[in-house]
């Protein structure tokens, strides 16, 4: 998406100052680079559970939730009234919550004995999702003057 995307449909630069003011004020409320930093540690967390170098105590049913890490907190609350109304934002939260699921499923598939399957979507999809979640994270620290 980026910088220019979350724009579109904008054609004042009042409206435009407006949502930028928009996402700082919402930022307030979280540090995008400390958010960056645990979606990533999730890959490396699940990465050992899979390969049996953990003694996390990981649960699909837990996992699943995407309301209670501190960016799903973020997005279900600060993050949604200051923001809600743009493109950007409901791509994160869609995008985080299937983050959620993925990592849940990974989880769940290692359980059931089924490692390769679990692999194959930690490696695939889910990273992928990773992805695209920091990539909106960043995208919002582009428009924000806290840098």
């Amino acid at each position: 998406m980026g910088f220019f995307d979350f724009f579109k449909g904008f054609g004042s630069k009042a409206e435009q100052d407006k949502a930028r003011q928009d996402v700082d004020q919402a930022l307030t409320a979280l540090d995008i680079d400390v958010a960056i930093g645990a979606h990533r540690n999730w890959k490396d967390r699940l990465t050992n559970y899979l390969e049996g170098n953990s003694s996390e105590d990981l649960r699909p049913e837990v996992i699943c939730h995407d309301d209670r890490c501190d960016l799903g907190k973020w997005i279900h609350s600060d993050g949604q009234k200051q923001l809600g109304q743009y493109t950007m934002f409901s791509e994160l939260r869609s995008i985080h919550k299937m983050f959620h699921q993925q990592a849940s499923s990974v989880v769940a598939l290692h359980q059931a004995g089924k490692q390769d399957a679990a692999k194959w979507l930690l490696d695939g999809e889910y990273t992928k999702t990773s992805e695209r979640i920091i990539g909106r994270l960043n995208d919002l620290k582009s428009l924000s003057g806290a840098k």
